[in-house]
């Protein structure tokens, strides 16, 4: 059987209402509109809906007896009339509204929603006031950037890479540093816009990264008191708490945080190793705990002395302490069957890691441009761990094959940089950069083995000594990019100039190098449309 459904509506006196609105100038849709269906006779409303993607709308009306009204902020509202059905459908077609000309000197657009936009040499998300990001911390909003994600411990990756650096305002800051979660006391509101680096320039260091996030606050949201608390908890044990605080004023931005963490990672193993020319086999078993306790404090401020000239000062100090006991049985067969020997291993090993950071930053931001600056930066922090391990073997049957040893290593890196960065855009589309960079890595590893000889420590000169590690590296670099609303051209080049020095105290070896080279940088962009 066919039915008309027409017919059916007619009969229930019933009517399709369908139509589509819209913008009379570009004659694109307007999504959102309302559009209100009222009886002529009462003049009451007898519903209405909203305007789909399209622009189209549809209802169902008990009479033919009606007018539509259809409004959109900033536009005239018009009421159409032209009611004519045609077996039980009043299609008003395409219906167009023209922009209230005197209300556009009034009228202010606001983009609010975080969205991701493509740059020459960068991606760039802008951060706004969608309700993803209200509330967020700063560390919330980069798990929001699309190939950024961030771990419960706050540690950030970018394309599965941890090895990504992090700059707040252009510039290196303790509030990224590795050692806690400070980057929690930037709220979402704070943040204009988070920048990614996937292929940086000849303005970075050539040593390879993952990539950069640059973190930009916004100017005009300085004053007030942020804080975050943080309260982690995993199993196996992995558990820490902080408190992250931020003052700012109209001069001042003081920011401070705090943080203590517990992490135990044990961990079963169980090894076998044959010897295919002696036929024996060696069969290892046992469980290794690796337990940290760490703390951590930051105190820095930032210093407004106007608009465009801002200092910033702050050191970081964090301290861990290691203990990693581990037992393992190891028994050693003959033709995989005949047990020849067995013993226990046990290592008892203690660490101490204290780590100190600190930065001065100077940025001077011209009124001509919002990307004419000038940074200089000095940064430093430094690194050492304090260890000593004992091995103790225990003989079950036969003859154990390893001797109790002692180990010790002390291991102190010190590592400054200073930078000065200038940028100055001129005719609209053109820019330039130049800087330079001079940073001094020294490290030093004191590493000593003890061997038990009945009943005596005894240093083993064979692997024990003091190597000494010293690099300088200086770099200049100069980039001009070209950027146009559709195509982009950005060329750079860096000389580096590197001194190595190696030194192995003990034995008086040594190894020096001298070299410079060269690194060119290239990207262009295309755009086909927005």
């Amino acid at each position: 059987m066919i039915m008309d459904f027409s017919s059916i509506l007619a009969q229930q006196k019933v009517y399709e209402i369908r139509g589509f609105v819209n913008e009379k100038v570009s004659n694109q849709p307007i999504p959102f509109a309302t559009v209100v269906l009222v009886n002529k006779s009462t003049l009451e409303i007898i519903t209405g809906v909203n305007t789909a993607a399209d622009g189209s709308f549809y209802f169902l009306s008990p009479s033919k007896d009606i007018y539509i009204e259809i409004s959109f902020i900033g536009y005239e509202t018009i009421r159409m009339d032209n009611i004519k059905p045609s077996k039980g459908l009043i299609d008003f077609g395409l219906i167009t509204l023209a922009q209230k000309a005197e209300m556009l000197n009034n009228v202010e657009v606001r983009g609010l929603k975080s969205e991701t936009e493509f740059n020459l040499d960068k991606r760039v998300f802008n951060v706004g006031k969608d309700i993803s990001s209200s509330g967020a911390s700063a560390l919330e909003v980069l798990d929001n950037v699309p190939s950024v994600t961030v771990s419960i411990e706050g540690q950030v990756s970018l394309r599965g890479n941890s090895g990504v650096q992090i700059l707040i305002n252009g510039k290196p800051s303790v509030l990224t540093s590795d050692g806690g979660n400070a980057l929690g006391s930037i709220t979402a509101e704070m943040i204009e816009k988070v920048e990614v680096i996937t292929n940086p320039s000849a303005k970075y260091e050539a040593e390879g990264t993952a990539g950069i996030i640059n973190i930009v606050i916004k100017k005009d949201d300085r004053e007030g008191l942020n804080g975050s608390f943080t309260l982690n908890y995993g199993q196996p044990e992995n558990n820490s708490i902080g408190l992250s605080l931020n003052r700012r004023t109209e001069k001042f931005n003081l920011f401070a945080q705090i943080g203590y963490g517990v992490r135990n990672y044990p961990r079963d193993s169980k090894n076998k190793n044959d010897n295919f020319l002696t036929n024996t086999q060696v069969l290892t078993k046992g469980t290794q705990y690796r337990k940290e306790r760490f703390y951590n404090i930051i105190l820095g401020t930032d210093y407004y002395i106007n608009p465009q000239n801002v200092i910033t000062l702050s050191g970081f100090y964090a301290f861990e302490a290691e203990d990693q006991p581990s037992k393992t049985n190891v028994k050693q067969y003959q033709n995989n069957t005949q047990l020849t020997s067995e013993w226990n291993r046990e290592e008892v090993t203690t660490a101490g890691n204290p780590k100190y950071q600190y930065e001065l930053i100077y940025k001077r931001d011209f009124l001509d441009d919002e990307d004419h600056d000038l940074i200089f930066s000095a940064t430093g922090n430094l690194f050492s761990k304090d260890q000593s391990s004992e091995f103790i073997n225990r003989t079950i049957s036969g003859n154990s094959t390893f001797e109790d040893q002692q180990t010790r290593t002390f291991f102190r890196e010190a590592e400054h940089t200073f930078k000065l960065d200038y940028t100055h855009p001129f005719a609209e589309k053109w820019k330039v950069e130049v800087g330079f960079q001079y940073s001094n890595n020294d490290i030093s590893n004191d590493f000593e083995i003890k061997d038990d000889l009945e009943g005596q420590w005894l240093i083993n000169p064979s692997f024990t000594n003091v190597f000494k590690f010293t690099q300088g590296v200086l770099g200049v670099y100069g980039i001009t990019a070209y950027e146009s609303d559709t195509w982009g051209l950005q060329l750079g080049l860096r000389a580096e100039n590197t001194k190595l020095d190696t030194h192995l105290v003990n034995t008086n070896e040594k190894n020096n190098k001298n070299f410079t080279d060269l690194f060119p940088s290239l990207n262009t962009s295309y755009k086909f449309n927005k």
